[in-house]
């Protein structure tokens, strides 16, 4: 880290020469005695004088440069942090405006009671970015087309925004599962590596994803070196188990898109959920994996210095002052 400093009205440093005022000799500083030969030496007067002088010049000096404004230009500083950078992909379809009923509605194969798929999700997501301290967090939804919320980025006020933005309105008719899968790739493109990169998919279901986007995602991923979480929200006790895949379930989307996520070269992992606790407890575990040394650099935004300039000078004005009730000025 270099630090690069400059001058708003640098045309004030102009006025410098006269920080050199105090030096010249000044009449008023002369005390008549008709006996000066018989005077002590007074060395201590002599320093004291000198000083106050120096005082006077840096003093001005201090005042110069303050008008001048002097400032820290903007600058890159690389720090060095734990985290991830991460990008979550959240469904947005329709169906994620379903209810989850808790468990014990499972058992009786009702569909009524619990929270939206979408407001579980979103409670989970919030409290699970509040616990991180130095991610560089990115927010899309995806359905019909990706959605771009938000960039990486650390600002945790825009993140919580990106995120409480997915309840608003209905959710989209499709899911192009596979155009969402592409767009949250290209966010880490052109970008340096500088730690773990991570796609947090939250969905309910799967989706068909044909030959040459399998082959497009997969280069991708690879490319980049990027992690897939695949936090699967079960609708029901009839929705597809992962855990347990029966050979009924294998010509299910959920199973085609585990199995394609289970052949890449890629780290990836399952989390199936049921209900807020399960996908809470999933974000918790990924919270304690993606826990590495990463470095980012950040931009620091020029600030002035001018202030404590002034402030230096006030405090040897003050001093001057009271300096000045401890000269001699008459011997009368």
């Amino acid at each position: 880290m270099t630090a690069s400093f400059g001058f708003a009205s640098p045309w004030m440093l102009a006025l410098l020469p006269l920080a050199l005022l105090p030096l010249a000799p000044r009449s008023s500083d002369t005390l008549l005695y008709s006996h000066v030969a018989w005077l002590p030496r007074d060395r201590l007067g002599h320093a004291a004088g000198i000083a106050l002088r120096v005082l006077a010049v840096v003093t001005m000096l201090l005042i110069v440069i303050g008008l001048a404004d002097p400032r820290e230009t903007e600058k890159a500083v690389t720090r060095v942090a734990r985290g991830a950078e991460i990008m979550v992909l959240m469904d947005r379809s329709s169906s994620m405006d379903a209810f989850v009923p808790p468990k014990s509605v499972y058992a009786a194969g009702a569909m009524a009671g619990g929270e939206s798929k979408n407001a579980s999700a979103r409670e989970v997501l919030t409290r699970f970015i509040e616990k991180r301290g130095s991610d560089r967090v990115g927010f899309m939804m995806f359905g019909t087309s990706p959605l771009l919320v938000l960039p990486l980025t650390r600002d945790k006020e825009a993140i919580r925004s990106a995120v409480a933005s997915t309840g608003i309105g209905r959710g989209m008719p499709d899911t192009r599962l596979d155009r969402g899968l592409l767009a949250a790739i290209g966010q880490f493109e052109r970008r340096d590596y500088n730690g773990n990169r991570v796609i947090i998919l939250v969905s309910d279901g799967g989706a068909h994803i044909d030959a040459p986007m399998r082959s497009r995602i997969a280069m991708g991923l690879a490319r980049e070196r990027i992690t897939v979480y695949f936090i699967y929200l079960r609708s029901s006790a009839n929705s597809t188990d992962l855990n347990a895949i029966t050979p009924a379930d294998e010509s299910s989307e959920e199973v085609e898109l585990h199995r394609y996520f289970q052949s890449l070269k890629t780290p990836y992992r399952l989390y199936q959920t049921d209900d807020s606790s399960a996908m809470a407890a999933a974000m918790a575990e990924i919270d304690a994996q993606q826990n590495f040394p990463v470095s980012y650099v950040e931009r620091v935004p020029e600030r002035s210095r001018g202030t404590s300039f002034f402030a230096l000078a006030l405090a040897g004005c003050a001093l001057l002052f009271a300096l000045r009730f401890a000269l001699l000025r008459s011997w009368s």
